[in-house]
Order: C-alpha cells, then structure tokens, then sequence
C-alpha cells in the first residue's frame, strides 16, 4: 500500500532543552520530539517547562514545523488520573502535534480525552510487524515508530500492507535490548528503563563466559555496548523501504551535536529528494559526524544484518564529541539564533485607497490596512521609502519579499503609517498562523468523565498455581505435583522431538498444557512457527492456550485459533488500570501482573483474575546479538553461557537460534514464596512459577516450597540467593 506521502520525508530530531529544540529547528529539522516535566523516557534529560513547551510549539509553527512530546513510559493508575490530563491540556490547546506513546492505557486515555491529537506508537511498543501495525491504526495512531533491530525487508512488509506513517532511527545511540524488553537496570539497580530512568549498565565491561571459560580478552569487555547508528551511506535504501520519518537520537546529548547531525542529515535528505541517481557521501561529513560524537565508530544498525561483532564497541570508548572549531562553526550558524521565514508581500498604495500590505503565509493571504494617503503637497512618497521601511521586521520571525508595489503619484504618507501597518502584517502573521492551531476541549472530553470500562474481571475462585518449563526433566517433575493447574512449555528451549515428547508426556497424564510464545516474533518467526507445529497447534486435544509474549503474535495466533485461551505476559505492559481493561475488554485475554509495581501499588491497581509471577529467573534482557558470535562464533546449537559483571554478579544468557536471539536472567532468581499472605489477597487468578535453568533437584525443591505456601499454608523462609524483586521497593 502506498502512502500519499511517500516523497515527504521527516527529519525528527531530539530536543533536550528549550535551546537543542530550537537549534534542531535552525539547523533543519522537520520536526522535533522533546520532553517535558514528566512521564518521558529520558527524565534526566534538561526537559522543558510548560511554557518552554508552548513556546517550542508556536516556533514551530511559526516555521511549518511540528513538535512532538515524548510520553513513551509506563503509568501508574495515579499518575494517570491526577496528572496526565493537566500536563497534556494545555500543549493540545496550544497545538501539540503529536505525542509518542509506550502504554496502552495511556494510549486510550488520550485519545478519549484529546481525540484530534496525533498518537505516535512508540518503540518501546515493540512493534514487530504487520500486525500490530493494522491494530494500532484502527485505534488511530497516525505512526509507528519500529524496534531498530527490523530489516529493511520487514519495514517494507509493514509499509506494503498498511497505510501508517512509519518512523525509524537514522543516527545515534542504539541499545543492545530490544526497546521496550530491557530490565537490566531496572532489577539490579531500581532505575527503570520503561519510566524513563536508564542508568545504561550495558555500557559496562563483562566477562563472556562458557564452560568456566572467558571467551572476551581483557581488551574487549564491553561486549553489550554497540557503536552509535550512522546511516548516511544507506539512507537511500532507508526511504524505499517505506521510511516516512528519519530520527535522530539523542536527547541526552549536547546541543552542538543535535544541531551539527541534523544540518547533516539535512543536506543529504535534500540531496536524494534532488537528484536520486547522483546521491553520494562525502566523507568529509562522515568525519564531521565522528567528530561529533562516536563509540569506536560506527555502525549502520539492523537494516541490513541480524547482528554481528562489527557492531559492538568492544573495546574501552574512547568518545570523540567535537573540536573546538567545529562547535564553534555550529554554535555560529544554529544557536542562539532565531530562522526568518520569508514571505512574498503586496503592497498598495492608491489614491483614494487604505494603504495595505498583504502577505502570502503558507498559502493563504494576511492583510494590513492603514490610512487613505493625502495628496501630496511638496515631496510624495516614493517607492524606495516605503520598501525600505518594509524590509525592517527586525528581530521578528519573519522577513518580506515585495513583489508587487502598486504606487500612484502625487501621495503622500508618512513613515510611520507605514511602520503601522508593517507592525500591524507581523501580529496578523502570528495570530493567523498560531491560532490554525489551536484547539478546544469540547464536553466530551471533560477530565471527569474518566474513561473506565466495566471490568470483566472479578475472579472469586481458588487461585491456581501454574509452571513453565524449559526442560523435559522440569517437565517431568511439574507434571508429578498434583497441585499444580497449567503447564506452560517453552517452545523455543525445545527442539521438534522434544517438543512431540512433552506434548505426548502432557497429554498422557491428562494435564493442562500452553505454549509459551518467543520473545521476538518477526516477520519469518511466525511462519516457520506455524509451519513446524501446525499438526500439534490443529490438534485440538493437545493445545489449551497460549502465553503471549508480544502483540504481533497475538494477532497473528488469534486470527488461526480463536478459541484458544491466551494470557499475556508481564511484558506485554498493564502497568495500569487503563490498559489491562482494555486487553481485556478488547481481547478477553488474561494478564500478567506488571513486574515493576510494588505491593501498595499492587493493591491501589487491583489485580483481580489476573496471573503473578512468584518465582523465577527474570528475563532482564531480550537482543538481537549474540555474545558469542560476537567473542567466538556462532554454533547454531542454543548455546547457554554467562556475562559476569565487576561486581562478580553472574547473568545466565540463552541463545534461541532458531529464532536467533538471546535471553540474558537475573543474577537471582525472584521468590516471593515469603509473601504468600500478601499474594492472596491481591483476588488473583493464579501464580506462576517460570523454571529456566533449574535441574530436577531444585525444580523438585521450588515446587515443593510453592505446595508449602499456597496449599499448606507453611511459611517459606527466603534466603539470600533470591531476589524480591519490585514486590517490596518498586522502581524509580
């Protein structure tokens, strides 16, 4: 499908400050996507003030810009209902152009209560396809921003098959995690990376280690810290694939950077929108970006490889962030300046007449009247005069191109009648173009008309226990316990035999089974997944449902089974009220409490029928690398091995080949087998225990623990090798 759009390419920077916002703009941004006070994904960036951001708006504006504000990170349910719509009501009144959404009930909040505002899909959406793509434009978002990891080939299916604005990264920092996926400094610092506060411990040095061997040198630790995103030599092929905005990160960044890879960035647009066959890189600019700012180079992300060595820093950086001229020459030509539109006028001076001055502001006239000129009585006023005064619109926004005077002789007026009307032109410019933008709440949005749906949700039955397995032995001994209810497999630790093994093990003891989903579902993973296991996915005796790790897959398994019964995972976010109501309102599906949410806050959303999490290794990282092809090479043999970091914490890392990406655990399995009195109140649906890398004995003792807390009601005592995770401190 072929947008109407197609040949009007963004250039989205990022605004850190009121001053980057602004320098993005002079330096050639399309547009800008900033932060404000709160709820944005960089809440250490310098992020602007309300005011800071109407003023942002209006220069945009003023310059046929947009600006767009970032509030992609999770929300609790308080922070929804006291002070989301106030921080958004005034920017919308104001002619906010958009915003970039992560959770879905904040997503359905706003487009309830600010219904024409534009909803840009975030990142950390996860957006692995077509799919999701369709879904969220039938809820009205206008765009897409997609995980960097796509290919090209996958960004063309989704723009083939969906008429959706699609936004992806051009330049800048590129995580090691999926976006969206990443717990690492959520769990082992309480700095979470879905509400804004990264402290980036993938930018530190760990050991790669298998088989008690270290496969990275001394030289080569930071084996999860890729080099910075530079498209330049690509981005014709970026902007064929379907590419509508080109974004630029960096809002942690310094003002001087933003401003010297826009102006680049903005050349080389301009230059493919020209002359399409004659686009060339100077290297002269591949340097002036590197001087910017680098991480032993650059890569050019995901577009055209699955992952690689090439595209991690590996070594100590040794960052490159500007010389002194060249800052310099940016701090000249973008900072502290201000862009002047020009705009061609008419100017009228008739006998018998009001002197006028009409501009042409983005197509549409703006006139300025003034007096009737007298007769002149000694020296009329000539042409040279009233150009002159004119072109002064000094420090305004905008500048005038006369093309066409209409002057009769023999009149006079004076100098300062036409300053008049020259003043009078600029306002009626200001208002003309800013108050096009402005908007009203109307009834139907009223803040206290809170969009909350009936629930479906009341659970008042025993609350079940459930197991996931990675391994036929786990399976074995889950399979053993009377107590427990639901067996999710797996399927990606399976092979094909194993698979028929469990399944035929399962169904021979009359149990309850469900597969557990991939992390990463792309645009070849659902295919080969359904081609492999269509008898056993047909077989209705065998399959009860499915745990749903991402919505692409969801959509995709729904459309083939319907009937099934399908629970989302804690990483398919319902932080809050908003968005479990809505997945199950929506889906009727069950869901998993959030993973970030401590006990108060626990209670204040209310968990009803829903799944919780008691025991496990956590995922903290989903990615597209490998660290052992990235140290050695790669084996195709699902390879299990350890990151271990400075402070000797031991990380057990997965590789799913056949999907090809890795699942980086906690360095301590979470048990909140302690709290089991807290955990029934919550009115679950059930808990689950998520058995990883456990061998028979320990999954026999964990099991046995969990009959102990939530059947026999003995208290479990917790010891220092597990972990509590969020249950009691919650995250920043």
């Amino acid at each position: 499908m072929v947008l109407e759009s197609d040949m009007d390419i963004e250039l989205l920077a990022p605004g850190g400050s009121y001053e980057s916002v602004i320098a993005a703009f002079n330096a050639g941004a399309d547009a800008v996507y900033t932060g404000g006070e709160m709820f944005g994904a960089r809440a250490n960036a310098d992020n602007l003030t309300t005011e800071q951001l109407i003023d942002a708006i209006n220069y945009a504006h003023i310059h046929n810009r947009k600006l767009y504000l970032t509030v992609n990170t999770l929300l609790r349910d308080d922070e929804i209902n006291e002070k989301l719509y106030n921080y958004i009501l005034p920017l919308y009144e104001n002619g906010l152009d958009a915003v970039i959404v992560q959770d879905m009930g904040v997503f359905n909040y706003i487009r309830t209560h600010f219904p024409d505002l534009h909803i840009h899909a975030s990142t950390q959406m996860t957006i692995f396809g077509k799919r999701t793509a369709q879904e969220l434009k039938k809820l009205v978002a206008t765009r897409v921003v997609l995980p960097r990891e796509l290919s090209l080939k996958e960004i063309k299916d989704i723009h083939e098959n969906v008429n959706i604005e699609i936004e992806c990264f051009v330049h800048g920092a590129l995580c090691y995690c999926y976006s969206g996926q990443c717990f690492l400094s959520s769990y082992i610092g309480g700095r979470s990376g879905n509400r804004g506060r990264c402290a980036q411990p993938c930018r530190m040095e760990y050991d790669v280690i298998q088989n008690k061997k270290v496969l990275n040198p001394g030289d080569s630790k930071y084996v999860l810290s890729p080099k910075d995103i530079c498209t330049l030599n690509i981005l014709p092929d970026i902007i064929e694939s379907g590419v509508h905005s080109l974004k630029i990160e960096g809002r942690m960044k310094k003002t001087e950077y933003i401003a010297g890879v826009v102006s680049i960035y903005r050349k080389y647009i301009d230059l493919y929108q020209k002359n399409k066959s004659g686009y060339k890189v100077d290297s002269r600019d591949i340097d002036i970006l590197y001087n910017l700012f680098n991480r032993n180079g650059f890569n050019e992300s995901y577009y055209k490889v699955h992952n690689g060595k090439e595209m991690i820093s590996l070594k100590k950086p040794t960052f490159r962030s500007g010389n002194e001229a060249l800052t310099s020459n940016i701090k000249n030509k973008y900072i502290g300046k201000k862009l002047k539109e020009t705009f061609d006028v008419k100017i009228i001076c008739k006998n018998n007449k009001p002197f006028t001055m009409c501009a042409n502001v983005y197509g549409k006239e703006i006139t300025a009247y003034g007096l009737i000129p007298d007769k002149a009585q000694k020296r009329p006023i000539d042409k040279d005069t009233i150009l002159k005064q004119v072109l002064k619109t000094g420090d305004t926004d905008f500048s005038f191109n006369p093309v066409f005077l209409d002057l009769d002789d023999g009149l006079f007026l004076t100098v300062g009648e036409i300053k008049n009307v020259r003043r009078q032109l600029l306002e009626l410019i200001y208002q003309g173009i800013l108050s096009s933008y402005k908007r009203n709440i109307y009834g139907n949005s009223d803040k206290d008309n809170e969009w909350v749906s009936v629930r479906k949700d009341n659970y008042h039955g025993d609350m079940c226990i459930n197991v996931s397995v990675s391994t036929y032995e786990q399976l074995q001994v889950a399979v053993s316990k009377e107590f427990i209810d639901k067996i999710y497999i797996e399927f990606q630790f399976f092979d094909e035999k194993g698979i028929k093994r469990a399944f035929d093990f399962i169904n021979e003891n009359h149990r309850q089974v469900y597969i557990a989903m991939p992390y990463v579902s792309r645009l070849k993973d659902m295919d080969i997944f359904l081609q492999e296991y269509k008898d056993t996915l047909d077989n209705e005796t065998c399959i009860d449902g499915f745990l749903i790790r991402n919505l692409e897959q969801y959509y995709f398994l729904h459309e083939n089974y319907p009937e099934a019964e399908y629970i989302f995972d804690y990483n398919v976010y319902s932080y809050n009220g908003y968005a479990k109501n809505f997945y199950v309102n929506n889906y009727n599906v069950v869901t998993t409490v959030p993973a970030e949410l401590n006990l108060r806050q626990l209670k204040a959303r209310k968990c009803n029928n829903e799944e919780f999490i008691v025991y496990g290794y956590m995922p903290v990282m989903i990615s597209a690398g490998c660290c052992i092809k990235t140290t050695d090479k790669c084996a195709h043999n699902n390879t299990v091995y350890t990151l271990k970091d400075s402070k000797k914490n031991e990380f057990v890392t997965r590789c799913v080949c056949k999907y090809c990406y890795n699942v980086m655990y906690n360095c301590k399995p979470l048990s909140l087998f302690k709290y089991e009195k807290d955990i029934e109140g919550l009115n679950l649906k059930s808990v689950r225990i998520n058995l990883t890398i456990e061998k028979r004995k320990e999954t026999d003792n964990i099991l046995s623990m969990a009959e102990d807390a939530f059947i026999r009601k003995i208290p479990v005592v917790a010891d220092d090798t597990t972990t509590r995770g969020h249950f009691n401190r919650g995250v920043m």
